[in-house]
């Protein structure tokens, strides 16, 4: 419910409501520092590389969102020891957010498709509603932000990138 209502409150009608400098790697210490206790319990081998001053215009709340149903995502998936990293840097014009994990991916046919509301894969029976790809694809868009799902580095698990235009 919490998560439709989320999703419900990014009509497109209204754009981005707000907006504000953020900086993204501290947005990413707060989130994952929240979701420790997860990490925790599956014992992950998790690290989180911050770069500072990598700052976006948009809304707080709903960069956070986007972060969490990110990392959340990638823990999720990730099996008991596996590996979760989350990465946000600078290049020139640029702000990065990366999260790549060691869990079962996302088959390159289906990407496209989990970022629709509702779709599901049948993936270890983990809980969900299938909204979470779809509000963080929202939100991108909304931010102006390009995202991107990929394999991850280890060719296992699923890497999302996404970039945000910076002026200077």
């Amino acid at each position: 419910v919490d998560q439709m209502l989320q999703l419900a409150r990014l009509d497109p009608e209204s754009g981005l409501p707000d907006p504000q400098p953020v900086d993204l790697g501290t947005l990413a210490e707060a989130v994952c520092a929240d979701l420790g206790p997860l990490i925790l319990d599956k014992n992950l081998d998790f690290a989180l590389d911050a770069a500072p001053g990598c700052t976006v215009t948009g809304q707080a709340e709903w960069l956070r969102v986007l972060i969490r149903n990110l990392v959340d995502n990638a823990i999720r998936y990730t099996p008991l020891g596996g590996t979760v990293r989350v990465c946000v840097s600078r290049a020139t014009g640029h702000c990065r957010l990366c999260v790549s994990d060691s869990g079962s991916g996302i088959p390159a046919g289906e990407r496209d498709a989990v970022l629709r509301r509702f779709h599901r894969l049948d993936q270890g029976g983990q809980p969900g509603s299938g909204l979470g790809l779809a509000i963080v694809a929202r939100i991108a868009e909304l931010h102006g932000a390009v995202l991107e799902l990929a394999e991850s580095e280890n060719q296992q698990g699923l890497k999302v990138v996404m970039l945000w235009k910076i002026l200077a």
